[in-house]
């Protein structure tokens, strides 16, 4: 079992949601969330990623996770009733988090709701089954923070192209068109200046998710 990979980017899909990286020659691809995605390197720099793999008779499949408390949220998520590996990935994706541990603890089922496809009763049921085990998840204080993924990043991309690929991201993560749309213009006006498109997208889901 691989429990974490550490090697040279050689893809990073904002649309899929897709990392590979190659370790010892060979390419893993893994399936992050988006929080995850924003933290990896771009293609050409070294990335570690904690590794959770899903095997089934017809399909093997890797998740790569930020940190370990990330992956053990994921864990947690999938082991509640209804909740599959893509919609653990589309709850992780929705908040940093400790956003995320805080709407569980606190039993905001609304807030969970807003995540794309996550209805009442699978929020109801994620908070029954895991309000009392998130708190241990929560990172110590003087834990080491990734660096910001504007730092890894290079000049941004025309605004149209950038606003392009922000929208296709929101949609593939299950957002519709019109409320994306809409999160991006505000986001965009908010920064003042074109960003970049990881931060943008996280800007843009932070609207997107707000009560």
């Amino acid at each position: 079992m691989i429990g974490w990979l550490h090697g040279t980017v050689r893809l990073r899909d904002p649309l899929s949601g897709t990392v590979v990286i190659d370790a010892g020659g060979v390419g893993y691809q893994l399936l992050v969330s988006w929080q995850t995605f924003t933290e990896v390197p771009e293609v050409g720099q070294t990335g570690t990623l904690w590794v959770h793999t899903h095997a089934r008779e017809d399909v093997l499949s890797l998740y790569g996770f930020a940190t370990p408390q990330e992956k053990q949220m994921y864990q947690l998520l999938t082991s509640v009733p209804q909740v599959g590996p893509k919609n653990a990935i589309a709850v992780l994706g929705g908040f940093p988090l400790l956003e995320l541990i805080d709407a569980i603890a606190n039993a905001e089922h609304l807030t969970l709701e807003r995540i794309p496809g996550v209805g009442r009763r699978t929020a109801e049921r994620i908070i029954l089954d895991l309000r009392e085990k998130v708190e241990r998840l929560r990172p110590a204080p003087d834990a080491a923070t990734a660096s910001p993924a504007s730092a890894r990043r290079g000049a941004a991309p025309a605004e149209a192209v950038l606003l392009d690929d922000a929208r296709a991201v929101l949609v593939n993560l299950g957002w519709k068109l019109k409320p994306a749309e809409t999160a991006l213009a505000r986001a965009m006006e908010e920064n003042g200046e074109a960003p970049e498109l990881d931060a943008l997208v996280r800007r843009a889901l932070a609207i997107l998710m707000e009560r």
